[in-house]
């Protein structure tokens, strides 16, 4: 089980390194399984309770599509993934087209039996969200409520399992609590700043800020490409001057097939996945964001990371036509 982690992560390293001399190559993309969830959380902007799952084979499509671009990473998310009927099947079609699928799910529907299918399927990560130890009315996913799925996951899990918390002014404690709980269980854990809904950091009050220290203070809680060092920078300043390449390194695929710069920034640039091309890649990733400043997106800071030595001019203007894509066709593993 560790030593197929340790082979991926070697992977995962190799294809970063040379994505390093391509600034056409995505390194993760976001993709949306369904838009329903099973739980209504006051701080998130990103379900709803009607939605239907994304057909299997507009999925199929769409990561056919996310490999032919050389993805490096995808994650499967929603709403809540576990909700999709077809979940597994996903999962082992981002692992055959040669690419690494990750899962987020807030837990309450795990099992054994997903555990088990999900090994089998290939998936190298799973983030599952625990924002408290006692249910509040702004989130019911708690250390009460999910540790029997955590230790479920600490026993049969053979894909990496982090524990996320969302790290706001109501009860900061909790997440020190959850942090502490996860690493007992050799699972993975992280904290993220409290945003809104353009993904801005929110207000921030000193007891907040000294339960985050003293979860830096745990020491090495995930991959070191998953750094969170511009949370840091943040809380000591309140704004972080970075180059984001969301769109490009780093984008958000939504139930509708759109490409969008993160969760936050619905319908930009609203180019459907199965049209991009290059050339609009290359284009977001020199393009400024004004929303960078106060951005608390986790995976967009990590990700552009890559390139922080690169330049950021402004907005490049593509050509009137647009040549036909340059397709990488990756083979398909078994």
């Amino acid at each position: 089980m560790k030593a197929s982690r340790a082979l991926t992560e070697v992977s995962v390293a190799a294809k970063l390194a040379a994505a390093a001399f391509d600034v056409t190559r995505p390194v993760l993309a976001n993709l949306i399984v369904t838009r329903r969830c099973n739980l209504s959380c006051g701080y998130c902007h990103e379900f709803d309770a009607v939605s239907p799952p994304v057909p299997l084979a507009d999925l199929t499509a769409r990561i056919d599509r996310l490999a032919e671009l050389g993805t490096i990473l995808v994650t499967l998310t929603g709403g809540e993934s576990l909700l999709h009927p077809d979940i597994v099947r996903v999962v082992a079609h981002v692992k055959q087209r040669g690419m690494v699928p990750l899962l987020n799910t807030n837990g309450f529907l795990l099992t054994k039996q997903h555990i088990l299918a999900l090994n089998a399927a290939g998936l190298h990560g799973m983030q599952i969200s625990v924002d408290n130890v006692t249910p509040t009315a702004v989130s019911k996913k708690s250390l009460k409520t999910l540790l029997p799925k955590l230790k479920l996951l600490a026993k049969h899990a053979e894909f990496r399992v982090r524990v996320a918390s969302v790290l706001n002014n109501d009860r900061p404690a909790d997440a020190l609590v959850v942090a502490k709980t996860a690493l007992e269980l050799g699972l993975e854990t992280k904290a993220m700043l409290a945003r809104d809904s353009q993904g801005a950091l929110l207000p921030v009050a000193d007891e907040t800020a000294a339960v985050y220290r003293d979860i830096l203070a745990l020491g090495k809680r995930s991959s070191s490409y998953l750094s969170e060092d511009f949370q840091s920078k943040l809380l000591a300043e309140g704004n972080s001057a970075w180059k984001c390449r969301a769109g490009a390194r780093y984008f958000h695929v939504s139930e509708n097939g759109d490409v969008h710069f993160c969760p936050a920034h619905a319908h930009k640039p609203g180019i459907p996945i199965l049209a991009l091309t290059p050339d609009h890649i290359r284009q977001a990733f020199y393009t400024q964001k004004p929303c960078a400043e106060r951005c608390t997106q986790p995976y967009a800071h990590q990700i552009s990371a890559l390139d922080k030595f690169r330049s950021q001019p402004g907005r490049v203007t593509l050509p009137a036509r647009l040549p036909a894509p340059k397709v990488v066709r990756l083979p398909v593993v078994q």
